[in-house]
């Protein structure tokens, strides 16, 4: 598990609670591996020793990993998109977070691609190079 409640709660992104947090934790985790290409859960990275790097670089893109997969977790649980198949069917045509109302004939304005990654997420997570699909030549 990348994120547990308690750090969920120290992100300060929504006070869901611990049962709507548990409910929609494994399927977030499908969609930030699925995006980010299993960068955390392939043994090559190790997400809990970049929170404790002495480089600052590996500790913040550790810290924004967390906080994605945060904001896929609150997203899925205020709209019920929590698979790329809820993204994809349409079956949401209005969303409502906090005060913010969008109409619209499906997710895909508000998500990435054919997944149920919200683009908030997808921006952080763009910002730290989990994105990048190039060729390590060191």
């Amino acid at each position: 598990m990348y994120l547990t409640y308690d750090e969920f709660k120290t992100l300060e992104i929504s006070d869901i609670s611990e049962d709507n947090f548990k409910e929609a934790i494994t399927k977030a985790e499908i969609q930030i591996d699925m995006v980010t290409n299993f960068f955390y859960a392939d043994g090559l990275h190790d997400l809990q020793n970049d929170l404790i790097s002495s480089k600052r670089s590996l500790n913040m893109r550790a810290k924004a990993f967390k906080r994605a997969l945060g904001i896929i977790i609150y997203y899925a649980i205020e709209t019920g998109v929590s698979s790329s198949n809820d993204a994809i069917s349409g079956n949401v045509k209005s969303v409502s977070i906090g005060r913010t109302h969008l109409d619209t004939s499906g997710t895909a304005s508000v998500t990435y691609g054919k997944t149920a990654v919200p683009n908030e997420a997808m921006a952080l997570l763009f910002h730290w190079g989990f994105l990048y699909k190039g060729v390590d030549y060191r």
